[in-house]
């Protein structure tokens, strides 16, 4: 035989004598012990079953009020609190699943309509895009029901529009949450096109910048005075830094048109070769790779050297030029 010890902590003195009723009309078997105290009745007593009956007798008194296992503590009345507990050991032996719960009854939630916003605010990166969940009142013609249906427009906050005729949503937040979900497929088209928006613009910013690099790496080659100097601002600076210290450096474009007509110079005449990877921070600066034959006249034995060069940008002129070796 399985016992099952049922504790009943009634928390308003008033409600005893309706319990005490509730039990009696139970007609359990068993003795039952009621304990007064300051502020409330404790009942408690033993049966050979759960007495579940005893439940709803108890909600019969409390049309207002329901049970529930789960109580956020501090956020309701707790009217009365019934317990059940078995022993995992009965007269027989081992107990499979032994009962051991408590429910709380508690007033009745009042079903209020959650409010919401129709429109969704959706980032594309830092951009925001506005869509909205258009909802209208439907009913069904078959069986007379009532409720809401969604228009078939996202974009825009509209109060007529194709209806979308998938469902009958019961209430206005369940209509809402649904069409959040629908619009997933117009915000994943519009996140696409606006990347490739993102990239025309950004092939469009890098496009003078781009040929601006390629110009002065040519004219290099080529030894073109008056192209190397074309894109430059009157107070370029050019530095040159081995292994990050700095070997030379020249102040303006005079000085460097001398050192570009130097013995010394080493920038021109090299038929560098830009490597594929660029660095580009626009608006301020662009930073390549190139790639060269110390000795054109030796290429089949030498080794490639390598060199960066840094460009920073100001109104559309380059304003310095960093090399590293």
């Amino acid at each position: 035989m399985i016992e099952t010890q049922i504790s009943i902590l009634i928390n308003r003195k008033s409600d005893a004598e309706l319990i005490k009723n509730c039990i009696i009309e139970s007609k359990i078997q068993f003795p039952i012990y009621i304990c007064e105290y300051e502020k409330d009745f404790a009942i408690n007593f033993t049966s050979d079953y759960e007495e579940w009956e005893l439940d709803s007798k108890i909600l019969n008194c409390f049309p207002e009020y329901e049970f529930t296992k789960n109580i956020e503590k501090g956020r309701k009345e707790i009217r009365l609190q019934i317990s059940r507990n078995q022993s995992e050991f009965g007269s027989y032996g081992w107990v499979e699943n032994p009962t051991n719960e408590t429910k709380y009854l508690i007033k009745k939630s009042k079903d209020k309509l959650q409010k919401f916003n129709p429109r969704v605010t959706v980032l594309f990166e830092d951009k925001e895009q506005d869509y909205y969940v258009n909802i209208v009142n439907g009913i069904n013609k078959g069986s007379g029901e009532k409720g809401f249906l969604l228009l078939n427009e996202f974009k825009n906050q509209v109060e007529d529009s194709e209806v979308l005729k998938d469902k009958l949503y019961k209430t206005p937040i369940e209509a809402f949450h649904f069409g959040v979900s629908k619009m997933e497929s117009i915000v994943d088209n519009d996140f696409q096109e606006y990347l490739k928006e993102k990239k025309k613009a950004k092939r469009k910013r890098e496009r003078i910048p781009r040929k601006t690099v390629r110009n002065f790496i040519n004219s290099c080659n080529k030894k073109d005075l008056e192209g190397i100097l074309k894109d430059l601002d009157k107070n370029v600076v050019f530095e040159k830094n081995i292994k990050r210290k700095t070997e030379c450096e020249f102040n303006g474009i005079e000085e460097f048109k001398k050192y570009i007509k130097s013995e010394n110079e080493d920038l021109c005449n090299l038929e560098f070769k830009i490597r594929s990877s660029w660095t580009i921070n626009l608006p301020s600066s662009i930073t390549i790779g190139v790639k060269y034959f110390p000795d054109l006249n030796k290429k089949d034995n030498m080794t490639l050297i390598y060199r960066q060069y840094s460009f920073e940008f100001k109104d559309e002129k380059i304003i310095r030029i960093t090399e590293e070796k």
